[in-house]
Parts: C-alpha cells; structure tokens; sequence
C-alpha cells in the first residue's frame, strides 16, 4: 500500500514517463516475449534492460541498482522496477550499450526527440531489444572478440569506425552487382526467382568480398550479422503489432529496395556502414525464404551467414 502510494505521488509529480511512453514500451515486451520468442527462442527471457531518456529526467527499467539513480517503485505497464535521475545521456540516443557497468542497455530517447512515429519507435526498441538478446547468447562476446577487429578499442567504437575500403572503385563496384540481385529478390515473383536471384546475390557477394582483405571481410560478416539480422527481426516482428506498426513495416520492407537503389545511386562511399544493413536484412530473407533453419545456426555462428548462403548454391 505505501509503496502504490508513492508510485502514485510520483507519477502525479511528473517524474516519471508519461503513461503513453511506458504503454508503448509495453507493446514492445509484449511482442518480443511472445512472437519474438518463437522466432528466437529464449528472447522471452530478455528483461526491458532500458533507459528512457526525457527532456529532463532518464528513467531505467528492469536494471540492478545503479548509484546515481533513486528507485521510483514499480511499473504497473511493463512490470518493471524504476529508477531516476536527472538527465545526463543525449535525448537523441537509440542504441544498446554498455552505458551501465553490468551489461549492455538499451538507451533511448522520446518519439518526438528521434522525430520517430509510435509505430517506428516501438520497432527500433525491438531492434535494441534483439541486441540485448544477442549479447545473451552463448560466447557471443568470445566470438566478437575473436574477430580481432578492435585494434586495441575497448569501448566498442571499432565497430563504427572500421576502415572498410567502401570509398574504392572497384569494391563499390563489386557491391553494385550484388545490390542488383539483391533488388532482383526483392522483385521476385514466385519461388523459382527468388531461388535464381539468391544464386546470383551468393555469387555476386563471394566476388565482391574477395576484393577486399581478410580483416574487411570479417568486418562485413560481423554487420550482417550484428546489424542486419537485428533490422530483418526488427521488421519481422513489427508485423505482429497493432495496425501502424503493420503498416510501418510493409513500408520499411519495401525500403529495402529504395535504400538499395540508393546505394546505386550515391555509392558505397556514400552509404558505409548504413548499406551493410540493408544488405544483412536481406540475407537474412533469402535465409528465411529458403526455408532453411537458419536461426538456429545463428546461434550458434552469428557472424556466418556467408557460409550459410554459400550451402543454398
């Protein structure tokens, strides 16, 4: 009873979320614990490990006491402990990382802050969600580690910093051929097509990844499977929420291929980074509509979606 009470008088106080925040973070737990879990079994065992981050105030959900922060009692939304403290972390964050020593978080500012829809909002904390998933998964930072990628970084800033050769001719070149087949499955009409358009992406991608070193390569696996398998299961499970999150996804899937013609357009040296999710995403799909079991690889080698396609031929 004292404890409602005080999570009424805080909440009359303004100083937590507003209800519509907290609703929609709601959504989103409700989703991944059910729909996500079938897709990637033991995703309902990720806790709403998050910071929301207000124009004044940063509220964490489902975190371990963190100095800093006072405990405001429990959500009745998300079912969350809560913690505040005014706030210190960019309004415009929308990453998972280790903001906290413990693990990594989700951090997060208000719709309006990313000028993001409820429906586009609630995916990118599916996206961040998936990420905490991953960082769950066994050996997984092992497996990040082994890549050998840092350069003596430990801060993970490697990972948006890698000097991937996207600026030379002949790599942009390389990733245009792929992006065709890429835009041709996309584009395909039945089974047979897709099929076709895949074994033209697979050989496509070996040639053009053989343009670039070793490192590079590892480096390209890595934002496949990091980035563009969290945007496909950011996209895949929107389609389980309300009628604007429905309509939200169908868009962004067919912004796949906007992006890819843009990527055609403006170069790899244009797009870097940005381009290797579109290409995960759709590696991704052609795993799914293949029919393989792919997902349960991934698990296991989630930087090995190459040697998965390379079985498809």
């Amino acid at each position: 009873m004292i404890l409602a009470l005080m999570m009424g008088a805080a909440l009359a106080g303004g100083e937590l979320p507003p209800k519509r925040e907290r609703a929609m973070l709601a959504e989103a737990q409700h989703i991944y614990r059910g729909a996500g879990n079938r897709l990637w079994p033991g995703f309902a065992k990720v806790p709403l490990d998050l910071v929301l981050i207000g124009p004044k105030r940063e509220t964490l959900f489902c975190h371990r006491a963190v100095k800093g922060f006072a405990s405001a009692g429990r959500d009745p939304l998300t079912k969350c402990s809560l913690q505040i403290r005014p706030r210190e972390l960019d309004i415009g964050l929308s990453a998972a990382a280790d903001f906290f020593s413990g693990g990594e978080t989700i951090a997060i500012g208000y719709p309006e802050a990313l000028e993001m829809s409820a429906a586009y909002w609630k995916a990118m904390v599916l996206h961040e969600a998936f990420h905490l998933y991953q960082s769950h998964m066994p050996n997984y930072a092992r497996t990040v580690e082994a890549l050998g990628l840092s350069a003596g970084s430990s801060d993970g800033s490697w990972m948006l910093n890698y000097p991937f050769p996207y600026a030379d001719p002949g790599v942009g070149a390389a990733f245009l051929t792929m992006g065709n087949a890429a835009l041709a499955f996309l584009d395909a009409k039945s089974p047979q097509e897709r099929r076709s358009a895949t074994n033209a992406y697979v050989t496509a991608r070996e040639a053009a990844l053989a343009k670039v070193s070793p490192a590079d390569r590892r480096y390209y696996e890595f934002q496949v499977g990091q980035e563009g398998v969290a945007r496909w299961t950011e996209l895949t499970l929107a389609r389980q929420g309300d009628a604007a999150m429905r309509n939200d996804s169908a868009g962004r899937w067919s912004g796949l291929a906007t992006s890819l013609r843009a990527v055609r357009d403006q170069g790899l040296k244009v797009w870097k980074r940005s381009a290797l999710y579109v290409y995960g995403a759709i590696e991704a799909e052609m795993l799914e509509q293949a029919g393989v079991n792919w997902r349960e690889e991934y698990r296991r080698h989630p930087f090995g979606l190459g040697d998965q396609l390379k079985r498809l031929n």
